[in-house]
């Protein structure tokens, strides 16, 4: 099954259904719109095996995919991958919010 992906310097990466109804620009203008910053990859992915693959490119958005995409979301959804480390991986998991305590 292939998903379209956006990639965001704050939230990370965005997935959903590959479809001629919802595209790049879409998708990355709504998170620019909610979190600010940029969106720094976009393109393809694919879960043909244990780990994903990112590939091409947004033409809406005119951005590539980055040769770190793949192991970055694996990272990010926590895939263990010869090239990742869960553990300060590079373009992983982004900071977790603080915890609120119920009072």
């Amino acid at each position: 099954m292939q998903l379209k992906y956006v990639r965001h310097e704050r939230i990370g990466f965005i997935l959903w259904p590959r479809t001629n109804d919802l595209w790049h620009s879409h998708v990355g203008r709504l998170a620019q719109s909610k979190a600010g910053g940029e969106i720094v990859s976009a393109g393809f992915v694919e879960f043909g095996g244990a780990t994903p693959r990112c590939f091409g490119m947004s033409e809406s958005l005119g951005i590539a995919s980055r040769d770190d995409d793949s192991d970055a979301l694996a990272a990010q959804l926590g895939i263990m991958t010869p090239n990742v480390q869960l553990e300060g991986a590079a373009g992983g998991l982004p900071p977790e919010a603080p915890s609120r305590s119920e009072g």
